[in-house]
């Protein structure tokens, strides 16, 4: 499993991580800023060496395999441009 797909999983399974990720949505959204910087760096922090080009390349992994989450739904429901990337 690659580190962005561990990295998903764990925003997936951690509310606090889900807070972070919905906070740099909508910052960027507000400055119109992208979000991949915001997201690569957070999951740096978390200790996953993901990179921006990772973080585009899976831009479109909601809802794959099992269907979209109740975290992606909330993103996309917001209608925050680029939410796709979590």
């Amino acid at each position: 499993m690659s580190d962005f797909q561990s990295f998903h999983n764990a925003v997936l399974e951690d509310d606090d991580l889900q807070k972070q990720v919905i906070s740099i949505v909508n910052t960027a959204t507000a400055n119109g800023a992208v979000l991949g910087d915001g997201i690569a760096t957070l999951g740096k922090t978390h200790g996953y060496a993901i990179t921006l080009d990772e973080v585009y390349t899976h831009a479109d992994f909601l809802g794959q395999d099992v269907g979209l989450t109740g975290f992606e739904l909330e993103l996309i429901s917001g209608g925050a441009h680029g939410a796709r990337y979590f």
